[in-house]
Protein backbone atom coordinates (compact mmCIF):
# COMPACT_ATOMS: atom_id res chain seq x y z
CA UNK A 1 0.00 0.00 0.00
CA UNK A 2 2.67 2.37 0.62
CA UNK A 3 4.49 1.64 -2.41
CA UNK A 4 1.64 2.29 -4.16
CA UNK A 5 0.97 5.37 -2.37
CA UNK A 6 4.92 6.97 -3.30
CA UNK A 7 4.57 5.95 -6.85
CA UNK A 8 1.17 7.66 -7.13
CA UNK A 9 2.67 10.34 -5.64
CA UNK A 10 6.16 10.27 -7.28
CA UNK A 11 3.81 10.33 -10.86
CA UNK A 12 1.48 13.65 -10.12
CA UNK A 13 5.47 15.80 -9.05
CA UNK A 14 6.52 14.62 -12.67
CA UNK A 15 3.82 15.68 -14.43
CA UNK A 16 4.01 18.87 -12.87
CA UNK A 17 7.59 19.37 -12.59
CA UNK A 18 7.56 18.80 -16.53
CA UNK A 19 5.23 21.70 -16.93
CA UNK A 20 6.11 24.09 -14.56
CA UNK A 21 9.90 25.95 -14.02
CA UNK A 22 12.23 24.53 -11.69
CA UNK A 23 12.61 26.05 -8.15
CA UNK A 24 14.83 23.13 -6.21
CA UNK A 25 17.50 21.42 -7.23
CA UNK A 26 15.05 18.36 -6.58
CA UNK A 27 13.14 19.54 -9.74
CA UNK A 28 16.04 19.96 -11.23
CA UNK A 29 17.24 16.92 -10.74
CA UNK A 30 13.90 15.45 -11.79
CA UNK A 31 13.98 16.85 -14.82
CA UNK A 32 17.43 15.93 -16.02
CA UNK A 33 16.03 12.23 -15.45
CA UNK A 34 12.94 12.57 -17.48
CA UNK A 35 14.93 14.08 -20.54
CA UNK A 36 17.71 11.30 -19.81
CA UNK A 37 15.02 8.27 -19.62
CA UNK A 38 11.44 7.75 -19.34
CA UNK A 39 8.82 8.82 -17.20
CA UNK A 40 8.41 5.87 -15.86
CA UNK A 41 12.19 5.52 -14.72
CA UNK A 42 11.87 9.24 -13.15
CA UNK A 43 8.79 8.37 -11.42
CA UNK A 44 10.37 5.17 -9.57
CA UNK A 45 13.32 6.75 -8.84
CA UNK A 46 10.98 9.78 -7.37
CA UNK A 47 9.38 7.34 -4.71
CA UNK A 48 13.00 5.73 -4.13
CA UNK A 49 14.42 8.94 -3.38
CA UNK A 50 11.29 9.81 -1.18
CA UNK A 51 11.16 6.54 0.49
CA UNK A 52 14.73 7.14 1.31
CA UNK A 53 14.33 10.75 2.98
CA UNK A 54 11.49 10.06 4.55
CA UNK A 55 13.23 7.56 6.54
CA UNK A 56 16.17 9.24 7.01
CA UNK A 57 13.53 11.85 8.52
CA UNK A 58 12.22 9.46 10.95
CA UNK A 59 15.16 7.85 12.37
CA UNK A 60 17.04 11.22 12.56
CA UNK A 61 14.57 13.31 13.92
CA UNK A 62 14.97 16.58 11.05
CA UNK A 63 12.37 17.99 9.14
CA UNK A 64 12.51 18.80 5.28
CA UNK A 65 14.14 21.71 3.96
CA UNK A 66 14.12 21.86 0.22
CA UNK A 67 17.01 23.74 -1.56
CA UNK A 68 16.12 26.79 -3.61
CA UNK A 69 18.17 27.52 -6.58
CA UNK A 70 20.05 30.75 -6.59
CA UNK A 71 17.93 34.06 -7.31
Amino acid sequence: MLRSQLICGAMAAVNQAVIREAKTRNDVWLKGLVERGSKKCAVVALANKTARTAYAMLTQGTEYKAELLAA
